[in-house]
Formats: C-alpha cells, structure tokens, sequence
C-alpha cells in the first residue's frame, strides 16, 4: 500500500541530502580535494529513492515489462541496439526489473555529478535546481533520460580534453534512443564553434526569443503534421506510430497540459518567462567569460526557443528536454561562492528559489501525479 507521507519523507531527505552536500563541495571542498566525500552520498540516495519508485510516469508499466518480457518480439519493430543489449541482459539473467531503474537513475546522476566536479564552485545551485527541474520529466522520458546520462558523460569529457572518450559517449546516445541524434548534432556545433566571437551581446538572442514569445502561433505547426503525414520515410521505424499520428502529437491535440486538466496559472508562466529572460539575459556573460558553459548556454537557449515553439505539446517538449536539464549550470554559473552579491544577482536568487524551491515545496503532502509508490509496496 502507497503511502504518500513515505513518498514525501524520502523526497525531502534527498533534497536535505543534495542541498547539504552540493554546500559542502562549494564551500568546503577546498582545491576539489573533497568533491566525492559530498558527491558520493549524492548519487547513492538518487540512486535508491528515484530507482526504487514503482509505477511512476506513463511509461514506467512499458519500461519494467520490456525488462521482463520481450515483448516486440511479434510486432517486427527495429530497436536501438544499445538499450535493446540492456534489457536482453536483464531478461536472460532474470535481474529484477526495478534494479533495472536503479541503473538507469544512477547513470543520470553519476553523468552530472561528474561535469559539476569540473563546475564545483557552482554545485550548490547547480545540483538543487538540476533535480527540481528534472524530477517529473525523468520519471516520464525514462529511455531518452538513460541517454541523457551520457550527454554528460560526453560533456566532462569534452571538458577533460578527452576527445576519444567524448566522441564514443556522443556515439552511444543514438544506440540508446534514436531522437538523441538531434543533441548530438547541438553537442559538436556548440562545442566547435564560438558564438561569442560572432555575438557580442545577448540583445539579438534575447530579442529574437521576446519577439518569437509574442508572434508565435501554435497553429503553425499544422502544415508541419501534414507534411510528416504525406512522407514514407518513417515508415518501420520507432517514429512510424509519432508520424501516423502527427497530427495529435505536432498539434494541440497533443497539449500535455490540456490533456492532464492543468491550467497553467499567471504567476507560473511569469515566472518561467522572468527565468528565460534571466537566463539568456544573464546567461550570455557566464559563458563569455568562461569558454566551458558554451554547450550548457547555447543549449539551453535551443530548448528555450523549442519550448516556445511548441508549448505543452508532448513531443516538441521532448526534444526540449534533450537540452533542458544543462539550465542549471548556466544559473549556477551566475552566482560566485565568496563575494559580495549586488542587488541583481539577490533578486536573481530570489527568482529561482521562487521557481524551483518554492514550487517544489509547494508540493509537499501532496499526492505524486502518478503515484507515490515503491517497489515495496508492491508486496505490503
């Protein structure tokens, strides 16, 4: 039997234990001697609470039977090679599927906590706002997020000076889910080309997103449908069943807000539309003053203006999220540990904790909106 005390209880033990020990490796952690004495106890009770959730996210039911069954095998349908290998192993050696989650959760963990090692003066706001944000969406976008693990992995490496090691992590996300090819491509332009050489300032790109916000119409991506609809390019592939049905998932139709009954209120899209700004706005200065926050800005600046052009529908919102969890290192690049904050820099502290303390807190005793179950509670 679920019980949502549990649930809420192990939630803000790990936010007690991420938001102490991200403390610890931005202020105590002298010369990064000490990083893995406050990263370790991180990644291990990620690992447990989000690994051992039970039915949690729309997929999750899918997941936890591919681990069990194989479950394609009448249907004819082409899956990417690296995650089929993976839950082949966990069916022939009769793993129990939820270890299968825990995998999957401490890859996404070991993968950022490695690229903070290299960002660790910013870890306290980094690693907090990382899980606020992406909480919901792991436990949704369960394969692309096992992906995502190793754009980070690709990440320190390129931060390394590894370029062997990046290039075969680059090469692994497409064998993991395939619509990682577009973060792939974002990955090697943002890291081989300067923009900043090229954009002097962050008014064009803060321009382009205000206009955009403004004309945008989401209808506009009607025509786009029509033309998937028309193509046989798809066709006996992992996008057949997206493209047949585009016109729910490229439209409206597709509006996971509607669908779930949520109306987004003012104050949430003020407040997401003051984070866009601050974070393009002020952004722009973190990764021109250190080279390193490149891939983490202009990549989240491509999810930002995906995120307008597509809103809440399903899909588009996916391939946001490719680059959507690389935002806090550019919030985390704002703010230096010892030295005077000016007036700005407090009011920009005070709009993320408005944004993802607060909402989170906001939360607490209430229901998951899947569940708030564990894998113990299966048999209790």
């Amino acid at each position: 039997m679920e019980s949502v005390s549990t649930f809420w209880g192990l939630r803000l033990f790990l936010v007690a234990v991420i938001v102490f020990c991200s403390w610890g490796i931005t202020y105590k952690n002298k010369d990064n001697n000490y990083f893995w004495y406050y990263a370790i106890p991180i990644i291990v009770f990620y690992t447990l609470i989000q690994g051992l959730r039970f039915n949690r996210g729309v997929d999750y039911p899918q997941y936890a039977e591919e681990l069990q069954y194989d479950i394609y095998s009448s249907l004819h349908i082409t899956r990417e090679f690296l995650y089929d290998l993976f839950v082949m192993a966990f069916r022939n050696f009769k793993i129990p599927y939820y270890f299968g989650f825990m995998v999957y959760s401490g890859l996404l963990i070991w993968g950022v906590m490695l690229v903070v090692k290299k960002f660790y003066r910013y870890a306290f706001w980094i690693v907090p706002i990382f899980y606020f944000l992406t909480l919901d969406a792991s436990e949704n976008f369960i394969r692309q997020y096992i992906a995502i693990a190793f754009v980070f992995f690709a990440y320190y490496y390129y931060l390394d000076n590894n370029k062997k090691m990046m290039y075969i992590m680059l090469l692994v996300i497409p064998f993991i889910h395939l619509s990682g090819l577009f973060v792939v491509g974002v990955f090697l332009i943002c890291t081989n080309i300067d923009f900043t050489k090229y954009i002097r300032t962050p008014i064009p790109l803060l321009g382009f997103f205000l206009v955009l916000t403004v004309v945008w119409d989401i209808t506009n991506l009607d025509g786009f449908s029509d033309i998937l609809q028309s193509t046989d390019t798809f066709e006996s592939t992992n996008f057949e069943g997206y493209v047949d049905n585009s016109d729910k998932w490229f439209t409206e139709e597709g509006d996971l807000d509607k669908a779930k009954g949520v109306e987004e209120s003012a104050a949430r899209k003020l407040t997401e539309f003051l984070c866009n700004c601050a974070i393009i706005w002020f952004g722009f200065a973190v990764t021109k003053e250190d080279r390193r926050f490149n891939f983490a800005y202009y990549g989240s600046y491509v999810a930002i203006i995906i995120g307008v052009i597509g809103g809440s529908i399903e899909l588009i919102g996916r391939m946001a999220w490719w680059l959507l969890p690389l935002e806090p290192f550019v919030i985390g690049g704002m703010f230096k540990p010892a030295k005077k904050y000016s007036i700005t820099e407090y009011a920009l502290m005070g709009l993320f904790i408005l944004t993802y303390y607060v909402k989170f807190f906001m939360q607490v005793g209430k229901p998951g909106l899947f569940g708030s179950a564990f894998v113990w509670d299966i048999v209790s």
